[in-house]
C-alpha cells in the first residue's frame, strides 16, 4: 500500500512539473526595452535579484532557476539547475538575458569590466 502511495506521489509530481514550460522556453517571449514589470508579468517574481550603480544607471539582474531532482529529492539551487536564466536591466528597461552561470559569459563581462576600469584610469591620469 505504502508503496502504491508513493508511486502516486511521484508521479504526479513528475507530471506536474512536465506541465510547466522552462524558463528558457519562456525567455522565447523577451524582448529588448521590455520593463521589469513586463519581465515579472511574463516569468513570475525572480528568485534572486543583484542590483548596482553604475555610471550608465542603475543595472538589476533578475534571476530565475527550476527545481533539481537529485535522486529522489527536490533541490532549489540555482548551480545545480540545468533551467536557468538572469535578465539584466538598465534603467528599468531589458538589456541582455541568458544563463550568466555560462563561462564563456562570465569571461566576457570580466573584460568588459577590466577594460571600462583601465579607460576610467587613463581618463583620471590625464586631468
Amino acid at each position: 500500500m505504502l508503496k502504491k502511495w508513493m508511486i502516486t506521489v511521484i508521479f504526479c509530481f513528475l507530471v506536474g512539473c512536465a506541465n510547466k514550460p522552462s524558463y528558457n522556453q519562456l525567455a522565447m517571449n523577451l524582448q529588448m526595452g521590455m520593463t521589469k514589470q513586463e519581465v515579472i508579468n511574463l516569468l513570475g517574481e525572480p528568485k534572486k535579484v543583484f542590483a548596482r550603480s553604475t555610471n550608465k544607471g542603475q543595472v538589476e539582474v533578475l534571476s530565475y532557476w527550476g527545481l533539481v531532482l537529485v535522486g529522489f529529492n527536490v533541490v532549489d539551487n540555482q548551480i545545480l539547475s540545468q533551467d536557468r536564466l538572469s535578465v539584466t536591466l538598465l534603467n528599468n528597461k531589458v538589456t541582455e538575458w541568458g544563463d550568466k552561470l555560462d563561462s564563456g559569459e562570465m569571461l566576457d563581462k570580466t573584460q568588459e569590466r577590466t577594460l571600462e576600469y583601465i579607460d576610467k584610469i587613463q581618463s583620471n591620469t590625464k586631468k
